[in-house]
């Protein structure tokens, strides 16, 4: 009866400790609360979810009945801004009109060499 005391005491113990390595797991992010933040702005947001580091993604209700995706900061909920990089470029028609391709006449799969 002792030892089984003992047992059921270190078991109650080894329990106790390992509770906190479980809540340390729980996530706080707060999608209805963010929700209604949003929703407060103006924002018809439907759901909302995280999307990197500061970043959350919102699914919202467009006034024709379609759903967009637009980016919010989580800390401030103010929205997220493309930022063209210093080395994007724009395509015109010079860029992307259509090239002939060069004229080969040498085959790839042979080496020219007459002799064998």
């Amino acid at each position: 009866m002792k030892t089984s005391a003992l047992a059921l005491a270190a078991l109650l113990v080894a329990g106790g400790l390992s509770v906190p390595a479980f809540a340390a797991d729980d996530s706080t992010f707060d999608s209805d609360y963010l929700v209604t933040q949003l929703q407060q702005r103006g924002i018809n947001a439907v759901d909302v979810y995280q999307n990197g580091d500061n970043i959350i993604r919102a699914d919202v209700k467009l006034a024709d009945g379609s759903t967009s995706f637009q980016y919010y900061y989580e800390d401030t909920l103010a929205p997220v801004q493309a930022a063209a990089q210093p080395n994007t470029r724009v395509l015109s028609k010079l860029d992307t009109g259509v090239k002939a391709a060069p004229v080969v006449t040498d085959s790839l799969l042979f080496d020219g060499d007459k002799d064998n």
